[in-house]
């Protein structure tokens, strides 16, 4: 996953970006060379643009959503559907272009999306792009390796895991290549990790091997009990497995005599291969892992740092577990977070910065009230005319470093509505928002007049969203960090804004604060000019809005 700015992002989003975009152009070079006139050629590139658009639109460009959408490509033929009917309305206001020029644009920019969607997007296999050999054997290993099998998207797979505690340069007796692989004397198909890398003993030559699985059936495989048996993981000490010198046999133990059932893959179960190799750097070469991340519960543990330096030197990249987590996810993980990781890094702001950033908040703030001010005025006459009680509203909001300030709103609400409940968080279809206030607060349309705020310096144009006192108080009390979100002045949109759904709970607050967090060790200007990018949709679809 590269990173630019500061900011991580997918790179097979990316190379389908450059790749659709060159598709495109080269649509338009095709079929557009004999559109003459500036409208005419103004109508044909935006009703080319709409392909890309539209594919944006429909969150396409999300490795999740890409990955959703592999197998039949039904989310893409939709949206180059909604493309061609855009594209037809240009071509009408573009004054009547040639016979078949816009067919030919939209037809071969379609067929070249298609292509490359399936030549990058639809992927059959489980395999992921990079290959991640996990350093470590408790709850952060496990974590990490969830995380790369739930939430990265095929972008990392699992190429195995390596227990720190054993010296690779010293042969283990079969006890502990057993142990190492896995729980001998119980369940034998557990919540898989990837393969485990053990030492094993050898009369002619030292090995590390990748030790056989004490599983009956392959590594990625449940079975279903026969009859109406119901399903089960396979219990006990059902199989044996041994290495000796120069070989490796797999003694399997005989199993009751009753006839299996069927045998149900599972794509991500724990699996088991062979890989002589003296030294972590070796293992790192046969297991061809592209990335190692040091995932060790405990933080004395001695690491073979020199290895690690010389795998940095060959291009191998090295991660502890929450800087990789933050990569992969693009938000900071609490589970994986330790007090100190936020105590050392590049310092979190600079003169040059702080000024690129309030002119930036100044330019952005001045356009959106130009833009906005007559939609403003209507709001305001149709607030005034639906419900008693004043066109705005103000509340006390927690600033950077904790200082309190008052914020403007649009009311969306009805007049005192707080009197009997005291504050406490919007709920889904609350009754105490208006008609129009429900209108308001899904299109963000009531967060305008924040502009002020951002003019006065209390808020940034792009920042965490900004919290009431009153909950500020509970939230630091029951979620760790979350003062640290105060570390930046709150913003208009931010981060959190647009990567997840209102929140109302502790656990939501819990969750929005490690986007939050993730924003406050990557801020930049790249960052807050594609947050305000993705914000338009998340305002034009009214997402995340309560």
């Amino acid at each position: 996953m590269p990173q630019f700015a500061g900011h991580w992002y997918s790179g097979r989003a990316a190379r389908l970006v450059l790749i659709e975009t060159v598709l495109v152009g080269l649509a338009l070079f095709v079929a557009g060379r004999h559109v003459h006139g500036a409208r005419q050629i103004a109508a044909l590139i935006a009703a080319a643009g709409c392909v890309p658009a539209a594919l944006y639109l429909a969150d396409l460009y999300d490795p999740q959503v890409m990955r959703n959408d592999r197998s039949r490509g039904a989310g893409a033929l939709k949206a180059l559907g909604f493309a061609a009917l855009a594209a037809a309305i240009f071509g009408v206001l573009g004054g009547g272009l040639p016979r078949g020029v816009l067919i030919d644009t939209i037809g071969i920019a379609s067929v070249g999306v298609l292509l490359a969607r399936a030549a990058l997007v639809a992927r059959f296999d489980e395999r992921g792009h990079n290959r991640v050999l996990i350093i470590g054997a408790g709850k952060r290993a496990q974590e990490i390796a969830r995380l790369i099998r739930t939430e990265a998207y095929g972008e990392y797979e699992v190429a195995a895991t390596l227990d720190p505690m054993q010296d690779l340069a010293l042969p283990q007796t079969e006890d502990q290549v057993m142990s190492a692989v896995g729980n001998a004397r119980g369940t034998l198909i557990e919540q898989g990790i990837g393969p485990q890398l053990v030492a094993v003993e050898d009369n002619k030559h030292e090995t590390v091997a990748m030790a056989p699985s004490p599983q009956v059936v392959p590594g990625a495989q449940l079975i279903v009990g026969p009859g109406n048996a119901s399903p089960m993981l396979l219990q006990g000490l059902a199989a044996e497995a041994s290495v000796h010198a120069g070989q490796r046999t797999q003694l399997i133990a005989s199993i009751e005599q009753m006839p299996l059932a069927q045998v149900m893959q599972l794509p991500h179960a724990a699996q088991t291969v062979v890989v002589p190799a003296r030294t972590l750097g070796s293992a790192v070469l046969e297991l061809r892992a592209d990335t190692v991340v040091i995932a060790s519960d405990e933080r004395r543990m001695r690491m073979p740092v020199e290895e690690l330096i010389r795998l940095r030197l060959s291009g191998t990249s090295v991660f502890p577990a929450q800087r990789f987590a933050e990569r992969v996810l693009r938000r900071v993980p609490l589970s994986l977070v330790r007090p100190s990781d936020f105590a050392i890094g590049q310092g979190l702001t600079s003169p040059l910065s702080s000024a690129v950033k309030r002119v930036f908040d100044l330019l952005m703030s001045g356009i959106l009230l130009l833009l906005a001010s007559p939609v403003v005025a209507l709001l305001a006459a149709l607030i005034k005319l639906e419900s008693k009680g004043p066109v705005f509203y103000s509340q006390d909001r927690c600033g950077r470093g904790g200082k309190l300030y008052k914020i403007h709103k649009l009311r969306t609400m009805k007049q005192d509505a707080e009197k009997l409940s005291g504050p406490v968080w919007a709920a889904q279809k609350d009754p105490r928002i208006t008609r129009l206030g429900g209108f308001l607060r899904k299109t963000r349309l009531d967060e305008i007049p924040q502009v002020f705020a951002v003019f006065r310096g209390d808020m940034s144009f792009v920042g965490p969203r900004p919290e009431r006192p009153f909950f500020v108080s509970q939230l630091k009390q029951s979620i760790p960090f979350f003062g640290l979100r105060e570390a930046v002045k709150p913003g208009i949109t931010g981060w959190a804004q647009i990567r997840y759904p209102y929140g109302a709970t502790v656990e939501d607050s819990k969750n929005k604060l490690e986007y939050d967090l993730y924003y406050v060790e990557h801020q930049s200007l790249f960052l807050d000019l594609a947050i305000c990018f993705h914000t338009v949709k998340t305002v034009l679809f009214g997402r995340g809005a309560r």
